[in-house]
């Protein structure tokens, strides 16, 4: 729609249905389904256990190495491309823009995502038969109901504004022209929620979000430093177990660099589990709101000559926007959940053996994008 004062506005539905598609979409390093994955609770199963090993009271700690525990005994993962994955995806973009006139030009461009589900990334879990049959988990429904949601960024703006300066009047004599004459000042705006571009250091850890979240949208992950395999929590190496939580861990991003959510919201999962504890991209990063600008002066020096000394700032409020955040907890063991990398001492104070981004604990801080910097720039133009 044309506007008055030379602009145009632009309102559009963007949407997208996948359908048949395979599993790496959307996360997962292998994208393919493990037709030979050990089925939930085999390493419990009296007859899975090694007889050479001494009995242990930690589930699945005695069971038989992985290739004995397969349906398929002896060999190892059987990988199938299955197109049988899907995704969704629903938003509303628009853009309103002025076109240069009289020294001025602008614009905004804003999505509004409104939902994206799907079960791309998930695993399909699977059981064997003693007959060689192999069938999907009946709960396979509820696993991926409980994970249907995809990484959304619910915002996105960008904006921009150019302004040619007026040239001085013709009373200011040349050297006023020279002076003032031929300047144009330019800005934009980048904002959005959930903003965190990299991956975080919890999915740099053992017990990995196996979606990969990397676009604002993560988990809480966990780690045991004594008998937490995932073959012994689900009874499988090839499922994990899912962090608990037990309470409401924010929204994943606060003003308080020593604590982005709730930690006190998880706990870990406990043996027996069939990974249903959790969904995921259940929490988002910090929202962006960043605000670059560029001043520069064109000296015309006759001919097609020219020289322009431009001074770009950017992030020229100096905004903080943290954009990664220590999301691993790490227990003791299942029995016994103490926090081993706390931010915090028992008595509540921060510990200060964790006040850098370098050493710091569950939930802090440990990065964030560049503070203001300054590039200045002299182009002769022929």
């Amino acid at each position: 729609m044309a506007l008055p004062w030379a602009t145009a506005l632009d309102v559009a539905y963007v949407g997208n249905y996948g359908f048949n598609r395979l599993r790496a979409f959307q996360g997962g390093a292998n994208g393919a389904v493990d037709l030979n994955a050990v089925d939930i609770g085999a390493a419990y199963l009296p007859q899975n256990q090694d007889p050479t090993l001494a009995p242990s009271s930690v589930p699945g700690a005695t069971a038989y190495s992985t290739n004995l525990l397969r349906a398929f005994r002896g060999l190892a993962s059987i990988n199938e491309q299955e197109t049988r994955f899907w995704d969704t995806y629903h938003s509303i973009q628009m853009s309103l823009n002025r076109r240069f006139r009289n020294g001025l030009a602008f614009g905004t461009n804003y999505n509004l995502g409104l939902s994206f589900k799907g079960n791309t990334g998930l695993q399909l879990r699977l059981q064997h038969a003693a007959d060689g049959t192999i069938s999907i988990r009946p709960d396979q429904a509820t696993y991926e109901a409980l994970n249907q949601d995809l990484p959304l960024q619910r915002h996105v703006i960008k904006s921009y504004a150019v302004w040619s300066l007026p040239n001085a009047p013709s009373s200011f004599g040349r050297l006023g022209a020279y002076l003032l004459n031929d300047w144009q000042l330019s800005g934009v705006l980048t904002a959005g929620s959930a903003y965190q571009p990299g991956a975080t250091q919890a999915n740099q850890t053992a017990q990995t979000n196996p979606t990969g979240a990397s676009n604002g949208r993560y988990d809480i992950t966990y780690t045991y430093q004594n008998n937490g395999n995932a073959v012994n929590l689900t009874g499988s190496p090839d499922y994990l177990a899912k962090i608990r939580y037990v309470g409401d861990p924010g929204s994943g991003c606060s003003g308080n660099q020593y604590a982005q959510f709730n930690t006190a919201a998880v706990t870990g999962p406990g043996y027996g589990s069939t990974g249903l504890e959790s969904g995921r991209f259940l929490l988002g990063g910090c929202p962006d709101h960043t605000v670059d600008m560029a001043i520069a002066r064109t000296i015309r020096l006759g001919a097609n000559r020219t020289l322009q000394f431009r001074a770009d700032v950017f992030n020229v409020f100096n905004a903080v926007i943290i954009n990664d955040r220590v999301t691993n907890v790490i227990y003791k063991s299942p029995t016994d959940l103490t926090v081993v990398n706390s931010e915090y001492l028992p008595n509540g104070q921060i510990d200060p053996a964790r006040l850098t981004p370098r050493t710091a604990g569950f939930g802090a801080a440990i990065g964030a994008q560049p503070m203001r910097s300054m590039l200045l720039q002299a182009r002769f133009g022929f």
